[in-house]
């Protein structure tokens, strides 16, 4: 036995109890709640910014998905908005249809998996057979898609996949009200 663990055996001497007392404990507490007050707001916008990019994400897979079975069918394929996942209609890109224009079957129904608003300032969006969009004129086709989530963390809540050139798609952060 050593001289150390012979000193803490000394007869009539109380023996230590290993541990916390109320005041480490009552400490440890109120620094863990700062802490927590600091982290959970931060932790929100984290989640929301998520949120937002992969619905862009989405977003971006679709606008590519009809523009390679343009190409594939050797076809014109229309990416719309749609109400009752048959039919183009409605302004709520959330759930939207790929639409095989030579005889309007559906090729793929695609619902947004989170609940950010989606909105595009253009109808619909038409793939040819070249992998190009057009508009109705025949030139070659601009729209931009907005991904919104009603919320002040993160400022820039809305995310734009914007379609250039025919088929240039990029994605961008914006502030702004979700409508």
């Amino acid at each position: 036995m050593s001289l150390a663990q012979d000193h803490d055996r000394t007869p009539g001497r109380p023996h230590r109890v290993a541990g916390f007392t109320l005041i480490e404990l009552m400490v440890t507490i109120a620094v863990l709640a700062v802490v927590m007050a600091i982290a959970i707001p931060n932790f929100r916008g984290l989640i929301n910014r998520n949120r937002l990019t992969a619905q862009a994400n989405e977003l971006v897979a679709s606008v590519q998905y009809v523009r390679s079975e343009a190409v594939r069918l050797n076809s014109k394929v229309t990416l719309c908005p749609s109400e009752d996942g048959e039919t183009c209609g409605g302004a709520d890109w959330r759930r939207m249809i790929a639409r095989l224009d030579r005889d309007d079957s559906v090729l793929r129904e695609i619902a947004a998996t989170s609940t950010a608003l989606v909105s595009a300032d253009v109808d619909t969006i038409t793939f040819s057979s070249d992998g190009l969009a057009r508009d109705s004129t025949g030139l070659l086709a601009t729209a931009n898609l907005t991904v919104c989530i009603d919320t002040t963390q993160p400022a820039e809540n809305q995310r734009v996949v914007a379609l250039a050139s025919g088929s240039r798609v990029s994605v961008s952060q914006a502030t702004g009200d979700c409508q």
